[in-house]
């Protein structure tokens, strides 16, 4: 099964003559401590097809097990005048078996919401979750999968991000650590069928990558494309051990999986350190880098936006699209991946730089133009949250929506929007 990925450019800055003006706005202030609502939002933002957002929390909720509380499931539905209203969906417990510290939801056609947890479960090494919605606002929850069912762990655990649905109403993800898994759960009549599809770190050197990182993406040929945070054999600047990568998984004609290394991190000005997971845009894939790029950022690089695109035979090229340098103003450490909206734009989050008095983090923009400057959307300064580490969800209008994992006017972190202004929306 071939891996599509061709060459359609991105430019590395938004147009001089189109700089877009955004307004900011926070749709929820979550509240720390708090027993009756969530804290330090985690994971992309979904919607359903009524407008709601979903997400989950990593702390927060009823249960007192976990200091500052083992996090919550939530809903956020428009109202009037700009108004949002928060519902908790659930809480999760560490005294319970279904799990805590979620890590985001995806919904399906039906408006399930399924999810992973870091920890807890029946094995405590997390849980793949549902929650059903029974029609009269209240939702039922169910656990798909408890981690570490398997022999010596062999399935993996400690998953820190979403799973990714599949046509067929099933679920793909990845677990974390060393070496990390990549599964697949497929529904049936007598409950849900675990399939390891691959184990990392099973080459020598772990050249085949390490403690997948973020969400897989799935393209219209059964093809899943991911990150790595660990492995990779180039050393670069990452004091003598892989500089992490980019890589496909094809399914083979006879059964089973196959792993296929895309891109290597670290060698040069290349970035290194990506997380968020990648972007399939077109026939590419785009995503960000914590680190690597330029100077700056004591030395060690303030991170970069790349695009991977298919070359002559097998061949993968990368193209830095953008490298964040020693300009603090403009974000440092971009975090969460990249997302385009409706027009091609593409937009991120840094978890640093922005403003001087603060460094919480930014919002920015890149257009698919050849020339022009690269824009700062809006500059956390902590009152209004701070410390984005996840993905934007935008749109059909062209609405960022986001969260930050800290700050806000009640220190439990944000959910926020940023609205383009009529001008920029032409």
């Amino acid at each position: 099964m071939a891996i599509i990925l061709t060459a359609i450019g991105l430019a590395t800055s938004l147009s001089a003559n189109a700089q877009a003006e955004y307004q900011f706005q926070i749709l929820h202030a979550f509240t720390y401590p708090s027993i009756t609502d969530g804290n330090g939002p985690a994971g992309r933002l979904v919607f359903d097809h009524k407008g709601n957002l979903y997400g989950t929390t990593l702390g927060g909720g009823t249960a007192n097990e976990c200091p500052g509380g083992c996090g919550t499931v939530f809903e956020l539905t428009p109202g009037a005048n700009g108004a949002w209203t928060e519902t908790i969906l659930h809480n999760f417990s560490r005294g319970s078996t279904d799990g805590f510290e979620p890590a985001g939801v995806v919904i399906d056609k039906d408006g399930n919401l399924y999810g992973q947890t870091t920890a807890g479960g029946l094995n405590n090494r997390g849980t793949v979750f549902e929650l059903t919605p029974r029609g009269n606002g209240e939702w039922t929850e169910s656990i798909v999968y408890n981690f570490c069912s398997l022999v010596r762990c062999a399935d993996g655990g400690s998953p820190e991000s979403a799973p990714t649905p599949n046509a067929t109403g099933g679920l793909y993800g990845v677990t974390g650590g060393s070496p990390g898994t990549a599964y697949q759960l497929t529904p049936g009549a007598n409950g849900w069928t675990f399939t390891l599809l691959y184990t990392f770190c099973s080459q020598p050197d772990c050249a085949d990558g390490s403690d997948p990182d973020g969400s897989l993406i799935l393209d219209k040929k059964g093809n899943l494309y991911g990150e790595t945070s660990g492995g990779g054999i180039t050393n670069g600047e990452c004091g003598g051990h892989g500089c992490d990568l980019a890589f496909a998984l094809q399914q083979q004609t006879g059964g089973g999986w196959k792993e296929v290394v895309l891109h290597e991190f670290g060698s040069g000005n290349d970035g290194y350190f990506p997380g968020g997971g990648v972007t399939l845009h077109g026939n590419a894939l785009y995503g960000s880098t914590e680190g690597g790029g330029g100077m700056g950022c004591l030395n060690t690089g303030c991170g970069t936006v790349f695009e991977l695109t298919r070359g002559s035979g097998k061949t993968i090229n990368e193209q830095i699209l953008h490298d964040f340098g020693a300009n603090g103003a403009q974000g440092t450490s971009p975090l969460g991946g990249v997302t385009f909206d409706p027009r091609g734009n593409l937009f991120g989050i840094t978890g640093g730089g922005g403003s001087p008095s603060c460094e919480c983090g930014i919002v920015y923009g890149m257009q698919p133009e050849t020339s022009g400057k690269f824009q700062v959307l809006h500059s956390f300064i902590g009152s209004d949250g701070g410390d984005p580490e996840y993905g934007l969800t935008i749109d059909s209008k062209g609405n960022l929506y986001g969260t930050t994992l800290s700050g806000g006017p009640n220190n439990g972190g944000v959910v926020f929007e940023l609205s383009p202004t009529p001008q920029a929306a032409k």
